[in-house]
């Protein structure tokens, strides 16, 4: 919902959930914008190993194991840089028991949301690599990109199941907000 009359959505936006006003300005990350998100997340990841375990198909899928472990990985790399860490890419390894991989998931969210609640958002990041180089981005930003990376990468994951013959779970934000945010 917008405040004021402006409709210039980049200016300023809210979102209401469970009585609480979340609102976030065009410059600014939001923290408990950026937590509501990653519960998001967290909840639908949950929904979407949920119909993994009930297909094995779905489980023992090549191309979807593949994006659930570059999904842990990227969690992880993107949560760490934001805490200014230097994660070493090259020491990540795919995970192959369905069981660990699920874990690994379920523990990246968790350190999101725990990242969310200690990192400073502003604090810049020194980057080795973007569109033109090195480059800086806010702790915040790099928080975000963890939670649309996975959102992009479980879409991936449910066009997937389709294909195999599956139906893949709701996990739209809009109905998690429906659910009442769980």
């Amino acid at each position: 919902m917008l405040r004021g009359s402006d409709p210039d959505w980049s200016q300023r936006a809210e979102l209401s959930c469970r009585g609480r006003t979340i609102e976030m300005e065009s410059r600014a990350i939001n923290a408990e914008l950026l937590r509501g998100l990653a519960r998001h997340q967290a909840w639908a990841d949950i929904a979407h190993w949920k119909a993994l375990h009930e297909n094995s198909t779905l489980l023992e899928d090549l191309e979807i194991r593949k994006r659930l472990n570059h999904m842990v990985m990227a969690l992880r790399m993107l949560t760490a840089l934001a805490q200014g860490e230097k994660p070493d890419p090259s020491g990540m390894k795919d995970i192959e028991p369905a069981n660990q991989l699920e874990a690994a998931l379920e523990k990246a969210n968790a350190d999101l949301i725990e990242a969310i609640n200690t990192t400073d958002f502003q604090k810049m990041i020194a980057l080795p690599r973007g569109p033109q180089g090195a480059w800086e981005a806010p702790a915040g930003v790099l928080l975000l990109q963890a939670i649309t990376h996975s959102q992009h990468h479980r879409g991936q994951n449910a066009s997937r199941m389709r294909q195999l013959g599956a139906t893949p779970p709701m996990t739209d934000f809009v109905i998690w907000y429906a659910l009442g945010c769980p």
